[in-house]
């Protein structure tokens, strides 16, 4: 201690003699630290809290001095009641009262409030009001009387957009976005009293966050203490249940229901002549747009900020808002890009679980109109984009070591705009098969070894652009299998492992482990554009897979006749089969429900089910010529679509019709042939029709249209060159290939101008459209230390597959 005092008082000889040598020296007074001293003090928890008697709560303090700097200081606590609520010094607050001084446990004391302070010095907290109370038995959550709120103030149907104006009633399941509930908490003891009032403010929380804004009703005293009630207003759409908690003690759940989407209408904001209620466009790249969508609920209202799923068709050509996929949460217009030629479909559909919440969840018992379930537009907004094509790149590969492991296998990625292959890149594994995501940024490869994802802007540069796909659990703990489909957005992708036994399904993530479905032999798969479900065909095409993330693996669906293909309408409400119905029809399912359309349509003229499909909204197809008639749909409540397809003599054509319908057929939807123009009665509905090439029978690899939809081109295995079909001519041609080679893989760019084939010499055909010319043909030397151009190894490999950028 003598040590200490005198260190204490040298250093304050020392100081002081510092201090009088400072102005000598021409120095300056050290300016002062920060106060140590509080002048706020924040009290935890704060304004309030509930306690059953008996039981213990640990207050905490925190102090700022007057610069709102943080500082460490003790702090006193003090009960304004000890009788209710005794606090010891480290901040332990006991409902009840202490065994002082060792403050080890709680005796139950008497109910009521006690206010807890923190103080430091001069400074105190604001005062935490504590309610103490019995123990709580049960919370019941009840509606403030009015139980039934006032009918919502809705538009009339005039006001609403035209493809919306259905038959809409008001409903006291669910409220609109102008309507209000007060809800109350009631908490009742073992005895079954009513003991609220000592209970004080009760917490609100709901099961599905946003369907319900909940806001505490405080009462106008000193501290601003909620009550036990609160109000309840609409938000997103869906379903949810709400919760009043006290005391760790929950209530039973109030359902609560903001009223679901019924209807959405999409509108095109185009300048010049055309007017508001256009929904399709024909502009020049680099032209952005404007898409409105008003979603409508089963009561006849405006939803302000639906919180809608905006998907393009061809994010490559036409993009909905920056990410190529979104217009962002809670928009209802979206800024639509045309960054190259193509054509594409722009939807906004409200989709579970980020809209219509609460689908697939409690639906027993529940009024099948009111039921949420995703919604889709009645009409998707259409483009064609025209312009100066954009340069790509062609990803060149070969399969003939599929099932050789060690076969070291090269990829070459080759630039539309100079076609010099460069060098190869050395890929993971042999590959299988090769699919681009619609916007371009991912390709996937499957292979039988260890499947993999490509990130397209990576290949060349110095970043490995391979990543390998797992599936934890598996033989090889890698995703095997070809790819057989990728979604819009290109986070997933189904690859169809059909070597191993049992033969498996993946759903792969881009960076994800991958989910594995015991699906025998699956040849194709399909995701919806909103990315709710995947359809997928098993068993050779005999059977249907329906798979959710909502839902998983959904019962398979035995399919009357074999499918080849699926693909969806342009809104996304429904999915066609080539083929799966009954001898002569086409089957369709409904994707909100996973259920068929009946009947199926029939497939008129078609000699047999078309082996690829594709959609082209009506906006996009010339009409009026003698192929296809003008249509138009037989509701203003429907969407037109055309689905082109091809088999081995020609070309097919489907036109359908799908309705929302009225209030009691929201889900599922109709779907029906498109009405041949002028509308009769009874009407006249365009069939199904099949055009000969006349050019014999062809073993179609791929298929393609241009943006314009005037001219179909096929590429077939046992022909030495691109079939060409005209509609607006009815005349079908040829563009021959170079050294009469035939094709082993071919695709098209997004804007219709080049298709690459890789041809059985070898080499890689540059088809130009317009000039209906092979104009170049794209070489491959070998490899280093090998004969080969595609395979490391003395292997064989031969150019076989290709894929083209988007």
């Amino acid at each position: 201690m003598g040590r200490l005092r005198f260190s204490q008082w040298s250093s304050i000889v020392v100081t002081t003699s510092l201090l009088f040598l400072l102005p000598a020296c021409g120095g300056h007074a050290k300016p002062p630290g920060p106060s140590p001293f509080a002048a706020r003090i924040t009290l935890n928890p704060p304004t309030s809290f509930s306690m059953q008697t008996g039981t213990v709560i640990v207050f905490t303090a925190s102090a700022q001095n007057g610069s709102n700097s943080s500082i460490r200081t003790s702090f006193t606590f003090t009960s304004s009641n000890p009788g209710v609520v005794d606090i010891a010094n480290n901040g332990a607050a006991c409902a009840g009262t202490w065994n002082a001084p060792l403050y080890t446990v709680c005796s139950p004391g008497g109910i009521g409030t006690a206010e807890i302070t923190a103080t430091s010095g001069g400074a105190s907290s604001a005062p935490t009001l504590v309610f103490v109370h019995p123990f709580i038995s049960n919370i019941q959550v009840s509606i403030v009387p009015p139980v039934n709120p006032p009918p919502p103030a809705c538009p009339t149907q005039t006001a609403l957009p035209l493809a919306c104006q259905l038959p809409f009633k008001a409903t006291n399941s669910c409220l609109s976005q102008n309507q209000i509930l007060t809800l109350q908490a009631t908490a009742f003891d073992n005895q079954g009293t009513d003991i609220t009032a000592s209970v004080g403010p009760f917490s609100w929380g709901q099961g599905n966050a946003g369907v319900a804004t909940i806001t505490p009703i405080v009462t106008n005293n000193t501290y601003g203490v909620a009550t036990n009630q609160a109000t309840a207003s609409p938000n997103t759409p869906g379903q949810s249940q709400v919760i009043a908690s006290a005391s760790g003690i929950s209530s039973q759940p109030f359902d609560f229901e903001t009223c679901p989407v019924q209807c959405i209408a999409l509108e095109l904001n185009v300048s010049g002549s055309q007017s508001s209620t256009q929904t399709s466009f024909v502009v020049n790249k680099g032209t952005p747009q404007t898409v409105t969508a008003y979603a409508v609920d089963v009561q006849g209202c405006i939803v302000p900020k639906p919180s809608l799923t905006w998907v393009s068709s061809e994010p490559a050509a036409i993009a909905a808002g920056a990410g190529a996929t979104a217009c962002g949460t809670n928009s209802t217009t979206c800024s639509i890009a045309t960054s190259q030629p193509g054509v594409a479909s722009i939807s906004a559909s409200c989709t579970p679980p980020t809209c219509n919440v609460g689908y697939p969840l409690n639906i027993s018992g529940v009024p099948a109109p009111y039921v949420p379930q995703p919604v889709y537009p009645v009409t998707a907004i259409s483009g064609l984009v025209t312009g100066a094509a954009v340069a790509t790149s062609v990803l060149a590969t070969s399969q003939d070591c599929y099932s050789n492991i060690q076969c070291d296998v090269g990829l070459y990625n080759v630039s539309t705009s100079v076609n010099l292959p460069g060098g190869a890149s050395p890929l993971p594994s042999p590959p299988n098969s090769l699919m681009f995501d619609l916007p371009g940024d991912r390709a996937y490869m499957g292979s039988e070894f260890g499947a993999i994802s490509i990130a397209a802007a990576s290949l060349g540069g110095s970043s490995n652009p391979f990543s390998s796909l797992v599936a934890p659990g598996t033989r090889m703990g890698l995703v095997t299998g070809k790819v057989i489909g990728v979604s819009h957005n290109g986070t997933q992708a189904i690859f169809s492992d059909t070597v191993s036994t049992p033969n498996q399904v993946y759903v792969v993530g881009a960076t994800s482990s991958a989910i594995p479905l015991n699906i025998n032999s699956a040849i194709t798969a399909a995701f919806s554009p909103d990315g709710l479900k995947t359809f997928i065909l098993g068993d050779g095409g005999n059977t249907l897979y329906i798979y959710s993330t909502l839902q998983y693996l959904q019962p398979p669906i035995a399919l009357p006749t074999p499918a080849s293909s699926i693909v969806f309408n342009s809104t996304g409400s429904f999915a066609l089969l080539s083929g799966g119905g009954a001898p002569g029809t086409l089957a369709i399912y409904n994707t909100c429900d996973s259920s068929p359309v009946t009947p199926a349509l029939s497939a008129g003229a078609i000699p047999s089910a078309p082996i690829f499909l594709k959609m082209v909204p009506a906006g996009n197809v010339p009409m009026g010529n003698p192929t296809i008639p003008n249509l138009q749909p037989t509701l203003p409540t429907q969407s037109l679509d055309f689905f082109f397809g091809v088999d081995n003599t020609g070309i097919d054509i489907i036109a359908t019709n799908s309705s929302i319908g009225p209030l009691t057929t929201l889900c599922p939807q109709q779907v029906t042939l498109a009405e041949i123009q002028p509308a009769t009665n009874p009407p006249t509905f365009f069939p199904p029709i099949h055009i000969n090439l006349g050019v014999g029978s062809f073993n179609p690899i791929n298929f393609f249209l241009s943006p314009d939809s005037t001219k179909a081109y096929i590429v077939a295995s046992n022909n030495s060159g691109v079939l060409v079909y005209n509609f607006d001519t009815g005349s079908t041609s040829q563009i021959p290939l170079v050294n009469n080679a035939t094709p082993l893989s071919a695709d098209m760019t997004v804007d219709g101008t080049l298709i690459y084939v890789a041809g059985s010499d070898g080499l890689l055909h540059e088809i130009n459209t317009a000039l209906s010319l092979d104009r170049m043909e794209v070489t491959f030397t070998p490899l280093a230390n090998s004969s080969n151009s595609f395979c490391f190894t003395d292997s064989n490999c031969a150019l076989n597959l290709i894929a083209i950028r988007p």
